[in-house]
């Protein structure tokens, strides 16, 4: 059985999977320190912010849902990795 998913919802969850991959990814190079829960939600925030942006702006209604989903996942690791960055600087 096949669910129809509308994009913007499969975007905002992909780019919440790709802020979760960066947070494990800060996790697994430094693992003297515990699993952030609060970085995990800061970043989930930012990351679905901005797909659903990225949503909205871009056309992506003539993608296919596993694009989408690349699309999505590849947002939200780059907006937390950038906003992990600014943070440092």
């Amino acid at each position: 059985m096949v669910f129809m998913v509308e994009a913007l919802v499969l975007v905002a969850a992909a780019a919440a999977g790709g802020a979760i991959l960066n947070t494990l990814r800060g996790y697994l190079h430094n693992t003297d320190k515990g699993y952030s829960a609060k970085k995990l939600g800061g970043s989930l925030i930012i990351a679905i912010l901005g797909g659903l942006a990225l949503a909205q702006t871009a056309v992506i209604d003539g993608l296919s849902d596993s694009a989408i989903i690349l699309v999505g996942l590849t947002t939200g690791f780059a907006a937390d990795f950038a906003i992990t960055r600014a943070k440092k600087n």
